[in-house]
């Protein structure tokens, strides 16, 4: 293993085109010789959350509209929530500080119970076997980054990954393809 990635960001390039991952921000929760998940924190689903809610038979009280999040490509039907310290009295655990995860259907239970709340409900997750992400780093596909609570929580998804680039100091427009692999 190169190094530890996680906790933190992969912003990926925009020559990067899978279309699981194109002009997507993941947010990395684990990375180590076994592989690596994380979540993409600014894909929305067509899945309002209180359908969701309502066919998990969860009472929902909290925003209208709010949809729930698609992780990735693997394991779609299952569930993560992220939520923010304002909720550290419920279920979960501390990724970094300010940012807390679980998959406890009584943590959802507890933030869609909220008329209001800093919380993301996602479906699936994101996922790299043994060396691969480290291999699509080198090969330019994601720039790393740390995380930052205030991307997740309080921009909507369509400005998360210009903005997560622009936090670096980096205009999309003016990167190029390319990676440190040599042919």
């Amino acid at each position: 293993m190169d190094s530890v990635l996680a906790p933190g960001f992969l912003i990926a390039v925009p020559h990067l085109m899978d279309p699981n991952f194109r002009q997507s921000v993941v947010f990395l929760l684990q990375q180590g010789d076994d592989g690596a998940m994380g979540l993409i924190i600014n894909r929305e689903s067509p899945l309002l959350l209180k359908d969701l809610c309502h066919d998990q038979e969860i009472p929902y009280h909290g925003v209208v509209g709010r949809r729930v999040r698609t992780g990735g490509p693997v394991h779609p039907e299952q569930g993560l929530v992220m939520f923010g310290p304002e909720h550290a009295d419920l279920d979960g655990n501390v990724v970094v500080d300010g940012i807390h995860v679980s998959a406890s259907t009584s943590t959802l239970q507890g933030l869609c119970d909220l008329p209001d709340g800093r919380f993301l409900c996602f479906a699936g997750h994101s996922g790299w076997g043994p060396g691969q992400l480290e291999r699509e780093i080198r090969e330019g596909s994601w720039i790393v980054a740390p995380a930052d609570p205030g991307l997740i929580f309080d921009l909507p998804p369509d400005e998360i990954w210009q903005r997560a680039l622009h936090d670096l100091g980096i205009d999309p427009a003016l990167l190029v393809p390319g990676g440190t692999e040599e042919a």
